[in-house]
């Protein structure tokens, strides 16, 4: 697997009501950007972790330069769960250290 990493675009990011997860939308990494930050904002999102759903009062935009990171296999459509970070090199370490 290689690893992906994207520097452009916004970061928006809530909590989830009932587990407290937290949810993000980078502008660059997910395909349904404007629908999945809108339903944030409105707190219709639905937590991956449980069947709750997102805070709207926790919504935020992520302040400065953000990355989003992950491994893929090229040519396939398997891939990890983003990961993001403002710092580029612990980005890095803390995906090799996750995923090997």
């Amino acid at each position: 697997m290689q690893m992906q990493i994207t520097q452009k675009g916004a970061l928006y990011s809530c909590e989830c009501g009932k587990c407290g997860a937290t949810l993000y939308a980078h502008e660059w990494a997910d395909w349904e950007f404007n629908e999945r930050r809108d339903a944030m904002e409105n707190g219709t999102l639905r937590c991956n972790d449980c069947p709750g759903t997102a805070d709207a009062d926790t919504f935020s935009q992520m302040p400065g330069k953000w990355y989003a990171a992950r491994y893929s296999m090229s040519g396939y459509l398997d891939c990890t769960d983003w990961n993001y970070g403002k710092n580029l090199s612990a980005l890095r370490r803390d995906l090799r250290a996750m995923y090997g």
